[in-house]
């Protein structure tokens, strides 16, 4: 079975629009072109100018990202298996969280608190990254669930099942608030270093010790996005930014007022943190997406502090590890937490470093000074880096036609996204073990299919057999491509150029 679809001309609507070609050759790239709307020039003048400070600015909703679209390079198939499809209409009816209740000028006021701020933050992103991928099927729509938890919260996920474009995807948010007991504080803490420290409670849980209090309650909210392309040559992509808060609560355990609670400022954080990141997991690898991909995030990051990207870059690297099997769940991106400052002026702000490895050839702290303002300013600019980082990639791959032997690859390479979002994934975790957890959020960015064959000849070895590689390459099998991806999954490589 060959499928493919007929390349047409799709326009993304923001401050910057991007064209691809009226049609698909049979061999070159998919080229694109770039029209900048914040510049009354003439048509050749190029938003990738760095020397333009307006178009630094890239996207209205890219913050300080820029589109690489024109270097994203497309690999055709022979014309002998190349088939297309008329292209489906696209419907303008697209099922929408609603924001009609929201103020935008919410996230900007520094009088406001951070919960309320985030919150506003992470529903605006959520409907406009929802908007915009909704243009991206022609087939299917985005369901809106909006949940309560009983144990207090709200959330709102947004799913899209079996589409032309999308297998799956889903944007989801989740604002909870409850009280965390002391084991689950002890466990937090053994992935936040510090953690007891800061909050400073006997929490009972060794020999002979009483506890002072009978849990801390908590804050969290964040957005979470896993978006699996139909075409196996479109990458999976991943990302999650979220708040977290511990507060102090109103007594302790023995019933007596707790000093450190202030009835005038309630909500005042014992500990917070922001964290997040990104990762992108193609099925086949295009060197000019991944680079595409790690430069848009390195340029956002160095726009905050020089230090993030190294930092986060290597972090990720690690994170995403499955130890299982010896490589890595894709080609990276940036992976961070415990992003704070105790602080309430300007100062350089430790790094973590998670699992890292050659931590000790990392910065340890910020290069500039940071408040939690200017932290929280990072945060949305990495958010709203996620669709020029990822949508030209997907707007090129989606098109390009494909076979049943790379649906099978693609299976494959999904079991392995499988094994480490259930055994390793550290955010599944927490949801699993959180009293009332929404499982079908939590589970959400599994995706539809996936499958362990016995003995693949690629996946199922830790390297091709002596003269495989040359065998595969000469007679032009996708094998070749399967083995270099693998190879890539192995041994991480630095993927910015900029």
């Amino acid at each position: 079975m060959i499928v493919g679809q007929k390349a047409s001309r799709c326009i993304i609507r923001s401050s910057h629009s991007i064209r691809s070609s009226q049609s698909l050759k049979q061999k070159g790239n998919l080229k694109f072109s770039v029209r900048d709307h914040s510049s009354s020039s003439s048509s050749n003048a190029s938003p990738f100018n760095t020397s333009n400070k307006a178009n630094r600015a890239g996207w209205a909703f890219a913050g300080s990202a820029l589109l690489v679209a024109g270097l994203l390079s497309t690999r055709l198939l022979p014309q002998q298996r190349l088939s297309c499809e008329a292209k489906l209409p696209i419907s303008e009816s697209k099922s929408l969280p609603d924001i009609s209740k929201l103020d935008p000028s919410v996230v900007e006021d520094p009088n406001r608190s951070m919960r309320a701020r985030m919150e506003t933050y992470v529903k605006l992103l959520q409907h406009r990254i929802v908007e915009v991928l909704g243009k991206e099927e022609p087939k299917a729509k985005f369901f809106v669930d909006s949940w309560l938890r009983k144990e207090g919260g709200e959330g709102i996920s947004c799913v899209m099942q079996d589409g032309e474009t999308f297998e799956k995807a889903g944007v989801n948010i989740s604002i909870v608030h409850g009280t965390l007991p002391p084991r689950a504080i002890a466990k937090m803490s053994a992935d936040h270093t510090g953690l007891l420290d800061t909050v400073d409670y006997r929490l009972g849980l060794k020999p002979g010790e009483k506890a002072d209090v009978h849990g801390l309650p908590f804050f969290a909210t964040g957005l979470s996005l896993v978006v699996h392309p139909r075409n196996p040559f479109a990458p999976t992509v991943h990302f999650n930014y979220r708040y977290f808060e511990l507060t102090h609560p109103p007594k302790l355990q023995d019933g007596t007022p707790n000093p450190r609670y202030d009835p005038q400022n309630p909500n005042k954080p014992a500990a917070w943190w922001f964290g997040g990141g990104t990762d992108l997991t193609p099925i086949y690898l295009f060197d000019s997406d991944a680079t595409h991909f790690h430069n848009t995030l390195k340029q956002t990051a160095d726009a905050h502090d020089r230090h993030f990207y190294p930092v986060w870059k290597a972090w990720c690297d690690s994170y995403f590890l499955i130890p299982h099997r010896g490589e890595s769940r894709g080609v990276g991106g940036i992976f961070f937490d415990d992003l704070s400052t105790i602080s309430t002026t300007a100062q350089s702000v430790p790094l973590s470093h998670g699992n890292a490895k050659n931590s000790s050839d990392l910065p340890k702290m910020t290069e500039l000074p940071h408040t939690r303002e200017s932290l929280f300013a990072t945060i949305r600019a990495l958010g709203d880096a996620f669709l020029p980082a990822y949508l030209p990639i997907l707007q090129v791959r989606k098109r390009m036609p494909f076979t049943e032997e790379d649906e099978q690859w693609q299976a494959v390479r999904r079991g392995r996204y499988v094994e480490f979002n259930l055994v390793y994934d550290r955010g599944t975790q927490f949801g699993l073990q959180t009293p009332g957890a929404r499982i079908e959020s939590i589970l959400m960015s599994l995706p539809l299919k996936a499958s362990w064959i016995y003995g693949h000849p690629v996946s199922g070895m830790q390297k091709p057999q002596e003269g495989k590689m040359e065998e595969w390459q000469s007679e032009g099998k996708k094998e070749a491509e399967q083995a270099r991806l693998m190879e890539i999954l192995r041994s991480p490589k630095e993927w910015a150029t900029l």
